[in-house]
This record gives structure tokens, sequence and C-alpha cells, in this order.
């Protein structure tokens, strides 16, 4: 017979109310009350500005700030305030479990950028209340371009290598994205079209689940994908993201405390907000034509495979999405065991597909423009080295940056006289690049055949001290006139952010003439 003396007996029900409190944490009644509440520090800070009319300014600082140490330029006293109060990690943050979950993203980022695709980002879709907050913009198309740059970057900021270091962009980015949730939550609030009834767009609810998606339900995509993290990796990952949680507005008590905690919150939400909506079937609708548009034609409807699988029939009939008869062909590769006890033929199959899926979206996320501003995305050279990726190819021109150019290169030799009518000409006179016709630079692939003919150039141009290679290959594309287009690109692998960012910024702007000058004394030095 067990004797409890009274002191054992009160830890005992100490525990046991501090587990049942834990449970009640994610019960519907209590994230009611979440729901209502956005962000009062970030919406003070936005409604000031708006108040006081000096919200044109804040995308100035926003655009200047991009690493943790860089400087706050000179801005109003509240959003310096904001900056400066803001960029404190929590005192619950591990900078080595910090270290270790972006080590665990440089292992299986490729795998879990796709979840962030195929999983995480219609998650968001399939509740009704954030799907007709994300609806309010300019042009569905363009919204989902913009988005999936914009979360793919922001996931890239927090869990790459040395993210949250004076020369990573965690910090500054979690900032910027708190004010830009806050400034959403100001004018949806006041659309005739939002319910009163839905609370806060973005609001304390919004924001764990978000948080969850980023964290436990990734590795549940992994999961399903065959990718069995250790208990110690879900729980460094998960950790990562309970700091980007915190920094980003969420309150102290909604805080995940480790990976079952954050994966009872994000079933939670599903069972209380999921449920068809029509903004979330289009949103869905529109992010699958995106991501789809980034991929070669082989590839092309296996991402709604992969949401269908990943979401589950329920999840992906919320979205209309629909039982692709392409499943059959990956039911072979997914979901039968880890990648550790997988044959190393389907392994090493399914490995490809998902590099292939991975690595098109994203090269087609950092190269396209969103009407006519660019995309500004960077990618660590240690992820692109750890992920094998080819250098990044960046379009050097825009629409109504440059005049109706042509740039042409002559190959083989004219032994004729100049003025002789009945001269033949051996040589070929091939266009470089052609401004007028397409408005923007094209992009290379560094791998790519250009065939037995094909005409490989290279120009190498130093600025800001580091050296920019413009590439121009033929691509073997019939014109009307017979002649083969070349494809240019330019290429920029810098170690250094800050460098990298001035030329970034450079290859953004007209200064890109500079360029097409380079450009056209390679075209005259290889006309003979």
């Amino acid at each position: 017979m067990a004797v409890w003396s009274v002191s054992s007996m009160e830890v005992m029900g100490k525990k046991q109310r501090e587990a049942k409190q834990e449970m009640n944490r994610w019960h519907p009644s209590a994230m009611s009350s979440w729901q209502a509440l956005g962000d009062p520090v970030a919406d003070a800070v936005i409604q000031e500005l708006l108040s006081r009319g000096q919200i044109d300014g804040l995308h100035s600082v926003l655009d200047a700030v991009q690493l943790n140490s860089d400087p706050i330029p000179e801005c109003p006293p509240i959003l310096k305030s904001y900056f400066e109060t803001t960029e404190v990690l929590p005192d619950f943050a591990n900078p080595d479990t910090l270290r270790y979950s972006q080590d665990i993203f440089s292992r299986y980022g490729l795998p879990m950028t796709l979840s962030l695709f195929c999983l995480v980002l219609p998650e968001g879709y399939a509740a009704p209340r954030p799907a007709l907050a994300l609806s309010f913009t300019r042009t569905m198309y363009d919204h989902t371009r913009r988005r999936l740059a914009e979360t793919a970057q922001f996931l890239l900021d927090v869990v790459s290598p040395g993210a949250f270091e004076p020369e990573g962009r965690a910090i500054r980015s979690i900032q910027k994205v708190r004010l830009m949730h806050a400034a959403a939550r100001f004018f949806v609030k006041r659309r005739p079209e939002w319910p009163a009834s839905y609370g806060d767009p973005i609001s304390q609810e919004d924001i764990a689940a978000v948080a969850g998606g980023f964290g436990s339900e990734t590795i549940r995509g992994l999961e399903k994908l065959g990718i069995q993290l250790k208990e110690e990796e879900k729980e460094a990952y998960v950790h990562c993201w309970a700091v980007m949680s915190s920094m980003i507005g969420l309150q102290r008590e909604l805080v995940a405390r480790d990976f079952d905690d954050m994966d009872r919150c994000v079933q939670a939400y599903k069972r209380r907000q999921w449920g068809p909506s029509k903004e979330g079937k289009e949103l869905t609708a529109s992010l699958m034509e995106m991501v789809n548009r980034q991929l070669p034609p082989l590839l092309r409807g296996l991402p709604e495979t992969y949401l269908y699988y990943l979401m589950g029939q329920e999840g992906a009939e919320i979205l209309g999405v629909k039982r692709s008869r392409r499943s059959s062909l990956l039911r072979p590769f997914l979901g039968l065991n880890s990648f550790i006890n997988m044959s190393q033929h389907r392994s090493r199959r399914l490995a490809r597909i998902i590099r292939s899926l991975t690595l098109g979206i994203l090269q087609g996320v950092m190269v396209r423009e969103i009407g006519d501003k660019p995309v500004k995305f960077y990618m660590q050279p240690a992820i692109r080295e750890a992920w094998q990726m080819a250098p990044i190819y960046r379009r050097f021109s825009r629409k109504g940056n440059l005049s109706a150019i042509s740039v042409s290169v002559r190959k083989g030799k004219d032994d004729s006289k100049p003025g002789d009518r009945n001269r033949t000409e051996s040589s070929q006179e091939v266009k470089l690049i052609d401004l007028s016709r397409t408005g923007a630079g094209l992009l290379v692939n560094p791998d790519c055949s250009i065939g037995t003919n094909g005409t490989s150039l290279l120009l190498e141009i130093t600025r800001e001290n580091v050296s920019i290679k413009v590439h121009a290959m033929i691509c073997n594309e019939r014109k009307e006139s017979q002649s083969e287009m070349y494809q240019i690109g330019v290429e920029f692998d810098c170690p250094d952010p800050r460098t990298a960012r001035i030329i970034q910024h450079w290859l953004d702007l007209e200064e890109s003439q500079d360029l097409v000058q380079g450009t056209k004394a390679l075209a005259n030095e290889n006309r003979h």
C-alpha cells in the first residue's frame, strides 16, 4: 500500500494542474480571445506614422536595413525606437541551439523548402480568415509571385548559417515583416469586406499558427517525404521558430515550448479555422500556376501531387485540389520508410525529384520580375554550396530603363571587298541581344547545351572591387529572320554580404546600361 505525504501529493497536484493548463492553452475557447488581438507594439508604430503623415518614408528605411548590424538611418523617433527595442533576442534563446537548427536547414533545406511551397503556404489558404486578408491585393498573380519570393526569402533569412549574428539577416528581416503585418492589419480591418467577427487580421492566433507552419509542420512534411529527424533535431529546429515567433510579436503565453506543444497549436488551429472559401481556392490555384511555370514541362503537375500528399485529402479538397494521376508515379517513393531504410535506388530517385522541383522553383523566384520591379532575392553562398546550386544569374535590364538596343556579333569570315554587289558572305550576323523586342535580359543556365555551332562569349567587368561576368550564349532558337538569338545573363558570387548587396542594387538599376556598353565592345572585338 502506497503512502503519500502531503508534500508529494501537492507536487503531483501541481504537475497535473500544469499539464491540464498546457493542454487548455490551445482549447478553442482560449484561442478565440487571441483572434481579437494583433500586435500592440508594431500596431502603435504604424498608427503614429500614419497619423503624422510619415508612412511614405517607411519603405526607404526598410530597404536601408538588411544586415543585423546595419545602422538605423534617420527616421521618426518612434520607428528608431522600435528597431532598437525589438532587436534583442528573447531570454530563452539558446545560441548553440540556433546554430544547430541552421545546420539542420543546410542539410535538409531543399525538402524543407518544398514543404514550404506545397504545404505551409497552402495551409494558410485553407483558413478563410487569412485567405480573405491575403486576397486584398492588386492582382492575384502578382500577389502570388511576391508572396512566394518574400516567404522563401524570409525562410532563408531566419535559418541560414549565422542568421542571428551581426552579418546575418534574421533580426532585421523579422523586424520588417512585423511592421508589414501591422500595416496590413491597419488597412484590412478598415475594408468593408472584412467581417467584424473575424477579429484582427494576422492575429495572435494566426502568428502562432504561422510559426508552427515553419516549425513543426515543416518537420511533419519531411516525415511524409520519408525523412525522419532525430528528436534533438526536431527540438532544435522548432526552437529557432519559437525565437522568431517571440521576436515577431507573439505574446509569451503563446510561444511554443517544444515540438509537441507547437504541433498541438497547429492541429488546434486547423480544427478551429480550416474551411472552404472562394479566396482560398483562388489563391491555391494561383500558387500552383506560379510554381508550375518555374518548372520544365516534365515536372509540371507534380506540385499539385505533392500538395495533395502532404496536406492530405481533407486539406486538398478544401483548396479544390484533386488527386492527380501522377500520384501513382510517386507512390513508390513517398511515405514508405525513412531515407535510411529506403532502398538506395529509391531514395536517390526521390532526392532527384525533390531537388529538381525545389531548385526549379527557387531559380524562378530569384530571377523573375513582379510587374516592373525585380525580385530582390539573396541566398548565402554557403547555402548554395550546400545545395550544390549553380551560380545565380540575374536579369540586368527592365522595360523603361533602356532604349531599343540591338547588338550583333558576326560569326565566320567575309573575304569580299566592300561595295561588291556579287559578294558572298560566309559569315553570319547573329543578334547578341535585342532589348527592343524582349525589354529585358534573359536567363542563362551555365550548364545548358548550346549546340556544336554555338558561341560562348565572356566579358568581365570590375566594379566595387568585385568581378562581374557577363555571359552571352547562343540558344539555338530560330527566329523569323533565321538568325539565332543570344541569351545574356549576369553572374556575381561575392562572399561579403555588404558588397554583394551593392552589386545586387547596381544590377537592379539603370546603371546596368554599363553592361550593355561593355557587351557592345565585346561584340565589336568578335566581329572578325
